[in-house]
């Protein structure tokens, strides 16, 4: 190894700092593993987990808090249900028996869980979220906000080690086993981390799409550089977008909003949603439908929302800031409300004051809609431990597959954060206690070269060239996908590379942090591109315009394996 390289030696190494990684850090830790915690961004204020997008964050546990007949076993059967035989329903059953732990383990840490009444002891606040058969959607103010404050509060505390501004670029993997990472950091030096366990949890990769609901770090990191390495991923076709407001701030648009039925123009004040309706199918049907579920689906007649705003917007009925116009202003809103058996009457008081604290007034007010990308369903195939196909490789979190399948339940993913998190902390330890650290030759091989762009005086700016890939994305991989479609995108793609590899600006190390950031993006759009290609059919969250029905001779997952003939073999995550 160069003199002048600077090396990092720790028996855990956790990549990210959100609700997932947090839990890990603080499990090998109990585990008695020494952990080091690698952060792009800024400890305890980065990642998907710190950023709020929507008044309050859903968290579900089958205690029978909002249904007596609630229980594992119904939970487990609306998982399966919703992921249409595209989970692995052994990772799912993990995530329903210990879902009540997860939520004592946050309590005893402080998060706060809304309760029904101001008095200790009331019943927990509860709501039916997304795909769900019983109201059992713990409510947590300010979105998952308070996950980190607790969780990052007990990490401070205990002295855990945490670098920020440290970019991972690649996995060091040798014979088949994760032996620690390259980074840059914010100097853009490299810098290697030897580590008996490495535990991914950087999120998913919505920041490929310009309309999207999370902070601009959610680059795809964690999906690139683990499929450079070798490792499995799957389900990525099935990538969870739905309706967001996006003026006069960005914000998810939660399912029981539905119910208050809420009145849609374009840019002229002309209703819209008609225009794209299938003939005999009616407003009043699709908007009831929508209710059920945030995210679009290609499983029921609620996906006409999202496909009619989005093929407004494409064919310019959007206002000037590129989306719809949304209001509850119509007579019947107070009698919807006052009905106590609907789910928007319950959650609209803090709903209706979270806004009007923003300056909106919802019974006022109109705000401006789109469609906007959200959390991927699919990631690296892990085992019950939360380990990949690589030893000594661990994920959790949106970066890992198995517990969801073609679409996710509402206040799952913040779940299996917590589920997967504390399995793959537990497992990393254990690895750590039994192996020493494995020699490294050469530490940098296939990991030194960085991006240098353009060399002469014609250098393109890299905002320009991700905007370019997030409107091509939005445009072909957001909502409605076809061949031609996810063909053209993989052209735009390797042009947007080509431009980046020879003409892009990179001249100081946060340049070289964004070129990384870019390349990451691009790679997961192919992945996610071939993934939908090798998928001629709709399914959940993956619609396909020119396969728009379910066809049961794809009842398998499509597993990316850069090994594999094709980067893709095909199969059940059951029966591996």
């Amino acid at each position: 190894m160069p003199s002048e390289l600077r090396e990092i030696t720790t028996d855990v190494l956790v990549i990210g700092s959100g609700g997932a990684a947090l839990r890990a850090a603080l499990e090998a830790q109990e585990g008695g593993a020494e952990v080091t915690v690698a952060i792009k961004g800024e400890f305890r204020r980065s990642g998907a987990t710190f950023h709020s997008v929507a008044e309050v964050g859903a968290f579900n546990v089958p205690d029978g808090a909002g249904d007596a007949e609630d229980s594992p076993e119904v939970f487990l059967d609306d998982i399966l249900t919703a992921g249409q035989g595209m989970s692995d329903p052994r990772l799912s059953a993990i995530l329903a028996e210990e879902a009540e732990e997860a939520l004592r383990y946050l309590e005893g840490y402080g998060v706060p869980f809304e309760r029904v009444g101001p008095e200790a002891g009331e019943p927990y606040l509860t709501f039916k979220a997304c795909f769900s058969s019983k109201p059992r959607s713990h409510v947590i103010k300010d979105h998952f906000k308070p996950i980190v404050k607790a969780l990052g509060s007990e990490a401070t505390r205990r002295g855990l080690s945490a670098l920020d501004r440290l970019m991972i670029k690649d996995l060091i993997v040798r014979d088949g086993e994760c032996l620690g990472a390259v980074a840059v950091d914010a100097e853009g030096k490299l810098v290697v981390i030897r580590a008996k366990a490495t535990i991914l949890t950087t999120g998913g990769a919505s920041q490929l799409f310009r309309t999207n609901l999370y902070p601009s770090d959610i680059t795809g990191d964690g999906y690139a550089m683990a499929h450079r390495a070798g490792a499995h991923l799957v389900n990525m076709e099935f990538m969870q977008a739905g309706v967001s407001i996006i003026d006069p701030f960005v914000n998810l648009f939660g399912n029981y909003l539905w119910d208050a039925r809420p009145n849609l123009t374009d840019r002229d004040g002309k209703p819209f949603i008609t225009d794209y309706l299938p003939e005999g199918l009616t407003l009043d049907a699709v908007i009831h439908e929508k209710q059920r579920h945030f995210p679009f689906s290609s499983s029921d007649i609620s996906r006409f929302i999202e496909i009619s705003i989005q093929k407004a917007i494409n064919e310019g009925r959007g206002t000037d800031k590129g989306g719809l116009r949304l209001d509850f202003i119509h007579d019947d809103l107070d009698a919807i409300l006052g009905d106590q058996s609907r789910s928007v009457a319950k959650m609209w008081p803090l709903t209706y004051n979270w806004y009007k604290e923003r300056g909106t007034d919802l019974r006022k007010d109109k705000v401006e809609i789109t469609c906007s990308a959200h959390a991927i369903n699919g990631g690296l195939r892990i085992d019950e431990d939360a380990q990949s196909n690589i030893k000594g490789l661990f994920a959790a979190g949106e970066v890992a597959a198995g517990p969801h399948g073609a679409d996710r339940l509402g206040g799952n993913m913040s779940v299996t954060c917590q589920v997967f998190g504390g399995r793959a902390g537990r497992a990393a330890a254990a690895r750590a206690r039994e192996i020493d650290h494995r020699p490294l030759a050469d530490p940098l091989d296939g990991h030194a070269a960085l991006l240098k762009g353009a060399n002469g005086a014609s250098k393109r700016e890299l905002p320009e060239l991700r905007a370019r890939l997030q409107n091509a994305a939005n445009r072909y991989l957001l909502i409605l996908r076809d061949e031609a479609g996810l063909e053209a995108f993989g052209a735009e793609c390797a042009e947007i590379r080509e431009s980046l590899e020879t003409e892009a600006r990179i001249d100081t190390p946060a340049e070289t942090v964004q070129a990384l950031e870019l390349e990451n993006l691009i790679a997961v759009g192919e992945l996610m591109a071939l993934a939908a290609l090798a998928r001629p059919e709709s399914r959940g969250s993956h619609y396909r315009e020119d396969f728009p029905e379910r066809d049961p001779a794809f009842e398998h997952n499509i597993l990316l394996d850069r090994h594999a003939k094709g980067g893709f073999f095909r199969a059940r995550l059951g029966d591996l």
